[in-house]
């Protein structure tokens, strides 16, 4: 990626609602809301910080995906260009500043996912290893680390090809 390229942390403030054009082409419009917050020193009490509100936009697989996958309050990672859309209202010109999505995942330090691969020509997914650890071709290493027993799974997120 060149030029302007932003990262916002922060939650999903509604559910997505996939809208596709007459062309056929996915598009995916969402606010993500990022707030900070810090531990006052001499109180001891936490201060909520103003809250952020971003706007986002998302086309094709990208759109599809999140629509999949996330939810109202989901937390995650945008990254993306920062542009800006002027317009009329009223006779005046105005200005929405509106981040055009590259990419967009989950936030792993608030939570844990599940991957899939969706195949859109014909609809398929491929198949999803069983939670028991039956599945040949994952790492047996990687498998004896974790006790599947307290593994609760994650919901499944879309990975378009």
């Amino acid at each position: 990626m060149n030029g302007n390229t932003i990262t916002v942390f922060g939650n999903l403030t509604k559910d997505p609602v996939l809208k596709y054009l007459p062309t056929g082409k996915a598009v995916l419009n969402v606010t993500v809301a990022c707030n900070y917050g810090w531990r006052d020193k001499e109180s001891q009490t936490w201060v909520e910080g103003e809250a952020s509100f971003f706007k986002v936009e998302c086309w094709d697989a990208l759109a599809e995906n999140i629509a999949e996958s996330f939810r109202k309050g989901d937390p995650l990672i945008v990254v993306g260009r920062m542009n800006c859309r002027k317009y009329e209202q009223e006779g005046q010109t105005k200005e929405s500043w509106e981040i055009r999505a590259d990419t967009v995942g989950p936030d792993m330090r608030k939570r844990s996912a599940s991957l899939r691969r969706v195949l859109r020509n014909n609809q398929a997914t491929e198949p999803q290893p069983d939670f028991d650890g039956s599945d040949a071709a994952a790492d047996s290493d990687e498998d004896a680390a974790i006790e599947v027993g307290s593994v609760t799974p994650a919901p499944e997120l879309a990975v378009a090809s």
